[in-house]
């Protein structure tokens, strides 16, 4: 491959515009479920790189001289490039190398995930130029991932084989796959939002989705029988849409356990009680360290079920119960759209839910803020549709979102937030 120079990226022209076209249209025809994929990505020019590769905000960089003239790929060797590109957005490829022990070589992840990818494309019949990477190649077993392939290349290297880490794809030199492959970024690459042919780079929310579709047409090219879905494509998809997740109550406790932690941790010094270990002339202070109170507010307007809200409830009163923190030391309060100020209760069975929407969780938080003695913990529990305080409250901030993932997602930076889903609670 020839050697990356420092041409700057520029549109496609229109001869290279219609021969990507062609070389879409034929990728689509070799993998039909990626075309929603293949229809995003927004080529760019970069001549003289060498090869073609991806950012991160799904922008593929095309070497025109692979795409026209004389020694351009065929139609169909460039279309199962155009799909191997692609694979490297649709498998996270830059994310995961965050995972490998840093610094990380480049040249080696990039065969590596090369391998990935490869396999999976040749046994669904797609052409792709001579000489590309396989497991095989580098003595590795078909349909693995490439963290694995990664692992087995870095204990097969020399010792004075170099070291890289801050170097393109191939250390020595070689043009790479790009940052959405994990690899150094291709010279000059565009910054997310500017635009190529009024079309600005896709975000992480919006490529997060075209995965989502992409693996849903996976799925069902695999159910209809028609055709060849390969066995790594098929785990990918499958990794997509039934991801692996840590159970909900344990992340809650994690995160009470760590709200209490923090505040448990302030210990102050007083001559109340001076301190046992005195000095000649001297009187010493103890370490004191404060008896945490907390306190929970409860949403009640909000559109959840009695067992969902008790769900959260019971594992919060778990894991302060387990730390020493129950009676007069834990406080309920109500907040619904119904009454303007948040009530007080005595058991959480007490709660009335009023149904509705629109309460603003504000106030209850600057209710357990006002109580006497003040709370070192609030805990609120709520669908998390409901607008949240700009600055942090004097006590540490726990926000317990029932059934809403996407509502999570919009809790103050200061606060530590957990999810449950609905239903939880049966």
């Amino acid at each position: 491959m020839s050697t990356a120079t420092s041409t700057q990226p520029r549109p496609l022209t229109g001869e290279e515009r219609e021969a990507f076209r062609v070389v879409r249209l034929v990728a689509f025809q070799q993998m039909p479920y990626y075309a929603a994929g293949l229809f995003s990505l927004i080529p760019v020019a970069v001549p003289g790189y060498g090869t073609w590769a991806v950012d991160r905000w799904w922008r593929l960089y095309v070497d025109p001289a692979l795409l026209v003239g004389e020694s351009a790929w065929t139609a169909r060797e460039a279309g199962g490039v155009l799909c191997h590109e692609l694979n490297h957005l649709l498998r996270v490829h830059a994310d995961r190398a965050c995972g490998l022990p840093q610094p990380y070589r480049h040249d080696v992840w990039n065969l590596a995930a090369d391998a990935e990818i490869n396999d999976d494309l040749l046994a669904a019949g797609v052409e792709l130029p001579e000489g590309v990477v396989t497991p095989e190649a580098i003595g590795c077993a078909d349909h693995g991932l490439a963290e694995d392939y990664y692992e087995q290349l870095i204990d097969d290297q020399d010792d004075d084989s170099g070291t890289g880490g801050n170097g393109t794809s191939a250390d020595s030199g070689e043009p790479g796959c790009g940052s959405g492959a994990g690899l150094a970024p291709v010279p000059g690459e565009l910054p997310p939002a500017h635009a190529v042919d009024g079309q600005s780079g896709i975000d992480d929310a919006t490529g997060g989705l075209i995965r989502r579709r992409i693996a849903e047409a996976v799925r069902d090219a695999a159910g209809s029988g028609r055709g060849t879905v390969p066995a790594g494509l098929q785990r990918w998809a499958n990794g997509v849409l039934t991801p692996a997740k840590v159970p909900w109550n344990r992340v809650l406790r994690s995160l009470t356990r760590q709200a209490v932690a923090e505040t448990a941790g302030r210990v102050q010094f007083t001559y109340t009680r001076p301190s046992r270990r005195q000095s000649p002339g001297l009187i010493l202070p103890s370490m004191r360290g404060p008896k945490v109170r907390v306190a929970i507010v409860l949403d009640t307007s909000a559109s959840m079920s009695n067992a969902d809200l008790l769900a959260g409830l019971s594992e919060i009163r778990g894991v302060l119960k387990s730390a020493g923190i129950s009676g007069d030391r834990v406080t309920l309060l109500t907040c619904d759209a119904a009454n303007g100020t948040p009530q007080r209760i005595s058991r959480a069975e007490n709660a009335v839910l009023t149904g509705g929407g629109g309460t603003d969780m504000r106030v209850g938080i600057a209710a357990a803020d006002a109580l006497r003695p003040p709370p070192h913990v609030t805990v609120v529990v709520s669908d998390g549709d409901t607008p949240w305080p700009d600055r942090s409250p004097r006590a540490k901030l726990v926000c317990v979102i029932v059934g809403n993932e996407q509502a999570a997602t919009r809790t103050p930076g200061f606060a530590l937030t957990a999810t449950v889903p609905s239903g939880a609670g049966g």
